[in-house]
């Protein structure tokens, strides 16, 4: 195997989960790869340098295939697949020759995991079309790995076809293992769950913010009036938790669009209580068990319930974020799901006390997964 990397990822926006899953496998090929070359390709390479500065000593990032998909003039995953093959062959443009020099030596080129390859944003699909015309050019090794890949995309077939040449994919959902035939595998953050809730956990400016009851609710991918009603409900339960003297506190793990739900309760929950991303980053989650979680937001629902706590996973998006969260459900985290839409009040939490074993036996399936990709030399 080449010496070097290539990892296309969503990462670099910010947002916890997607910067996660990148840190994650920067801090793993640190270890197994040291020595190699390591391009990120992202949307935001500019802030994606300053995220993961550091973790990996031949870090580099660009946002070549990501540019290009975006540059396509016709946004369907038929078009954009289409326009992005014909950059990578045929290049010839200034504003891309540098980019694709450094595509077009990579060794190995990885698409890591997240849902953000499919029907939601149906123009990333060109970003495996990158990686499909590379590979014609110079026989690079094409890998997958963690994909949410429903809803599905217009081009479905076409991308199971590409999928179906990799010398190795893994996908986090049923619903994705079964269109492509085969067996669910697990999120990338599994790979880095074990450092993530150690430095959490362990580090006490973290956890002086782990209050009893935690919030991390988004703002994006819902209409006005389910995110009005779910702050509604959400008003309820920390005015009862407050009346039970429970403390609270608020996760932002996408800085802006995090922080609207928090505005909106109106001071209820103390300024002080409110974790900024930066600190989120920088710290860690603050999970501890006995803590009760209400998260639209799926990596906390992860990283949360193998630290011990109970907690509501609410999905935004039905066909999209309830595939998400009962990824988790399935694994055994044992927190009780429902739709921000739902008429009824939010449920009671719920949580497994063998999750916490069953999360650090499947950060083990994920690092065989990772070793089978990277074997150390």
């Amino acid at each position: 195997m080449g010496n070097s990397i290539y990892l296309i990822a969503s990462g670099g926006n910010p947002n916890y989960g997607d910067d996660l899953v990148v840190a994650s496998w920067l801090r793993f090929l640190a270890r197994v790869r040291p020595d190699a070359s390591v391009w990120l390709d992202c949307p935001q390479p500019g802030t994606a340098s300053a995220l993961f500065a550091g973790i990996h000593p031949g870090f580099r990032a660009t946002n070549t295939l990501w540019r290009a998909c975006a540059d396509a003039p016709d946004q369907s995953a038929h078009a954009v697949w289409d326009h992005v093959a014909d950059r990578v062959d045929r290049g010839g443009t200034p504003m891309y020759d540098i980019g694709l020099l450094a595509l077009g030596n990579a060794d190995s080129i990885h698409i890591l995991g997240g849902g953000y390859v499919n029907g939601v944003w149906p123009d990333h699909v060109g970003l495996v079309a990158g990686m499909a015309a590379v590979q014609k050019l110079n026989s690079c090794r094409l890998t997958a790995s963690g994909l949410g890949l429903t809803p599905l995309t217009e081009n479905a077939e076409q991308l199971a076809k590409t999928f179906a040449e990799f010398s190795a994919i893994s996908v986090r959902d049923d619903a994705s293992a079964e269109f492509l035939g085969l067996k669910t595998g697990l999120d990338d953050v599994f790979l880095g769950l074990l450092s993530e809730l150690r430095r959490s956990v362990d580090s006490y400016r973290v956890q002086s913010r782990a209050q009893d009851v935690m919030l991390c609710i988004q703002s994006d991918m819902t209409d006005e009036t389910t995110w009005s009603g779910l702050r509604d409900k959400l008003r309820y339960v920390v005015e009862m938790s407050l009346a039970n003297d429970l403390s609270v506190g608020y996760v932002e793990a996408i800085p802006g669009s995090d922080r609207r739900m928090f505005e909106a309760l109106e001071g209820l929950i103390p300024e002080k209580n409110f974790v900024p991303f930066t600190q989120v980053w920088t710290d860690g989650l603050p999970v501890r068990r006995g803590q009760t979680w209400y998260t639209t937001r799926f990596h906390p629902h992860m990283i949360a319930a193998a630290a011990g706590a109970k907690g509501v996973a609410i999905g935004v998006l039905d066909g999209y974020y309830d595939i998400k969260h009962r990824s988790l459900l399935d694994l055994g985290t044992g927190w009780t799901y429902t739709s921000a839409g739902s008429a009824s009040e939010l449920p009671e939490p719920t949580g497994s006390p063998d999750f916490e074993l069953a999360a650090a036996r499947l950060a083990g399936r994920k690092r065989a997964e990772a070793l089978a990709l990277y074997p150390v030399r």
